[in-house]
């Protein structure tokens, strides 16, 4: 059975659709088309109603309808009286697939002309990358003369990831690490090794896009829980234990995506003490943990639980092309997911892993340049937004490169539609739900220059104006 797609799946799966030449209700068709054909609309799925569509999309009724029409005359929907439209062939299926949520990933600029985009919090490599990369030979030339396949990860790296989690709090042995191809990855493996198709995992609402995605392609059953401006409470972890009998409960306690905001070591204490006695794991991705604008580092929530999985990675603090991340855990539960990974991909590049080696000792050079232009770029945001859209909420991010904004209405889908034909690309609120909830909320990246960000959010205003008054 086919699950029938909502419309905020929809317009993700649409992406970058109307910024072609030609009728609009014909570039909707060719995509539509397109995504039958890739298998990316099974057959047999049921499409967001003709209305629904168009307010999401940002489109009359009538380039929707004529839309549906050109692609019934041609045998690929199917309509149903009082029960929708359907796929009615798929030349292929994509079988084992997450939810949509990384498609700005896919999206090739060069097609559609220059845009500005705001919907990445990636931040740009350190130069310190560029030091390093260069001067690996030393440390290279002996690992060339062995096979190359270190699943666990290089002993050297182990050691210094260990070293930096004791520096901040969490003591750690290199056996308690396991290196991974970016943090993405150990996430995924950590959800396949505890979860069966049907199992519950308690997410975060709003959560991390990537973390939405690999526990849909794990086949887990999502149950949001709220996440309130200092975190998620006790009381409600303990209810939602009760109520769905979790599995795994996936969250971000330090520099949390997209709200910005950190957890305070009291109530990381309580929470992982809490989960403890449920007898809960918690995988707690401190991803953006290096790219704290304003406070120092946090020592890890897994200091106070030993049920805690720690996930990071060199990503925000150096760059994320090094495709390097780690899982910190108890050393039997790293053994036994450097199985997994030695039958995924026998381990990480060692090149990469030698240069992350030689960057991490070096890490407070890192932060400190990671908050010095975060920060200028937060304020540059904020000061833009109170001054174009001074009716909007934005939430004032300790550390991270995004702001989540909260819209006087709930139209940030329909927004972005408007915003991506006026040059400017974001992600409204729902791509961070696991149940699409959030319409009311827009989150806005910072990475881009300074001169782009200037321009997005006043090409952003000119989009609210136009749709704002419809809510």
């Amino acid at each position: 059975m086919v699950t029938p797609l909502n419309v905020h799946q929809m317009v993700r799966l649409m992406g970058q659709w109307g910024l072609g030449e030609g009728a609009l209700h014909t570039q909707l068709a060719g995509h539509l088309r397109m995504l039958v054909v890739s298998g990316k609309l099974a057959a047999g799925v049921r499409l967001p109603s003709e209305r629904s569509l168009a307010e999401a999309l940002d489109v009359s009724r009538n380039t929707v309808g004529a839309a549906f029409d050109e692609l019934r005359g041609d045998g690929i929907l199917t309509s149903r009286r009082g029960d929708g439209t359907y796929v009615s062939s798929a030349r292929q299926f994509l079988g084992v697939r997450g939810d949509d949520r990384f498609e700005s990933f896919l999206a090739n600029a060069a097609s559609i002309g220059p845009r500005i985009d705001l919907r990445s919090a990636a931040l740009p490599g350190l130069r310190l990358v560029v030091d390093a990369a260069s001067v690996v030979g030393p440390e290279l030339a002996p690992l060339v003369d062995s096979h190359g396949y270190v699943p666990e990860g290089l002993p050297a790296l182990r050691t210094e990831v260990a070293g930096y989690y004791s520096s901040i709090g969490l003591p750690t042995a290199s056996d308690q690490i396991l290196i991974t191809s970016g943090a993405q990855q150990a996430m995924r493996m950590a959800a396949v090794s505890m979860l069966e198709p049907g199992s519950v995992a308690l997410v975060e609402e709003p959560s991390f896009r990537g973390a939405i995605e690999v526990l849909r392609a794990a086949g887990a059953r999502l149950e949001p829980i709220r996440r309130g401006p200092y975190g998620i409470e006790t009381s409600e972890l303990i209810a939602a234990v009760r109520r769905t009998k979790p599995k795994l409960l996936v969250m971000q306690s330090t520099v949390h995506n997209p709200t910005g905001s950190v957890m305070n070591s009291g109530r990381r204490r309580q929470l992982a003490i809490t989960a403890t006695n449920l007898g809960l794991t918690v995988l707690d991705d401190t991803t953006l943990a290096d790219a704290m604008i304003d406070d120092p580092p946090a020592t890890p929530m897994a200091a106070w639980g030993p049920g805690v999985i720690t996930v990071g990675s060199v990503s925000k603090s150096f760059w994320g092309g090094l495709r390097v991340g780690w899982l910190r855990a108890d050393p039997a539960t790293v053994a036994a997911l450097a199985s997994i990974k030695a039958g995924e991909d026998l381990g990480t590049s060692l090149l990469a892993q030698v240069t992350t080696a030689r960057l991490l000792p070096r890490i407070d050079e890192a932060r400190a340049e990671r908050s010095r232009v975060l920060g200028a770029a937060r304020d540059l945001v904020l000061g833009s937004l109170a001054e174009l859209l001074p009716e909007w909420e934005p939430v004032v991010p300790v550390g991270g490169a995004s702001l989540w904004v909260r819209l006087p209405v709930p139209i940030a889908t329909t927004l972005v539609q408007r915003a991506e034909r006026l040059g400017v690309q974001l992600l409204p609120g729902p791509t961070f739900s696991c149940v699409d909830d959030f319409d009311d909320h827009l989150r806005i990246g910072f990475a881009a220059s300074h001169a782009e960000l200037l321009a997005g959010v006043r090409a952003l205003a000119e989009a609210w104006r136009i749709v704002g008054n419809r809510g």
